[in-house]
């Protein structure tokens, strides 16, 4: 084998090593604020993954469809909130950017249900199930691009896709009120699941492969 080869298989053992590292870290307690992103994406998946399943699936819903989805969303809200306080840094849990997405998964929470038990006004209950899930992930990922804009914590390219993220959002949001009403409401847990996981998935993926180049 050539110098190069064994260069090349080297340089992957310690991109490996690092990488593994790396996670290792993220998902050790106390978490950093990656760690803790890892688990809003892994909420992510669960969450509109399994509205998909039921949605598309009702029979497989086991206290009904709607009920089903919102307290999945009750559970993985209130898990990744309990992970949060429990198992973060104390600069996390104190960290502005991370209290303002706790607030709106609380709140949106509460409005679905709010939903559920029938406190909505009836003329306002369609708009209380996945509405407000798309306004928190547009204005969470516009506070979390645009929050002190000149903190090196978050790189400015990461920035850029967070702040367009929220933007693309809330687009969405305003146009399931009118025009795409039907397109929306049809393919809302795709469209909720690639809102939520792109930006994420981009944060942690640009981390990783900087630390496997820099091996």
């Amino acid at each position: 084998m050539s110098g190069e080869g064994v260069s090349a298989i080297d340089r992957a053992h310690r991109s490996g090593v690092a990488l593994s590292l790396y996670f290792r870290r993220l998902l050790t307690p106390p978490l950093p604020g990656d760690g803790l992103l890892l688990f809003g994406f892994l909420e992510g998946v669960l969450g509109w993954g399994l509205s998909w399943l039921f949605s598309q699936n009702p029979g497989l819903a086991p206290i009904g469809l709607i009920p089903s989805i919102v307290l999945t969303w009750v559970f993985l809200t209130g898990g990744i909130i309990f992970v949060g306080v429990t198992y973060t840094a104390p600069t996390v849990r104190r960290n502005r950017v991370w209290l303002v997405w706790g607030g709106l998964n609380v709140a949106a929470t509460a409005v679905n249900v709010a939903a559920l038990v029938g406190a909505v006004p009836s003329g306002l209950i369609a708009y209380a199930y996945w509405h407000p899930w798309l306004a928190v992930m547009g204005i969470g990922y516009l506070v979390t691009g645009l929050y002190n804009w000149k903190s090196p914590q978050i790189r400015q390219q990461e920035r850029l896709v967070y702040a367009a993220t929220g933007l693309v959002t809330l687009g969405v949001l305003v146009a399931s009120l009118g025009p795409l009403t039907g397109f929306v409401t049809a393919n809302i847990f795709v469209l909720g699941g690639v809102l939520q996981l792109v930006p994420i998935g981009h944060d942690v993926l640009a981390d990783a492969v900087l630390i496997a180049r820099q091996q």
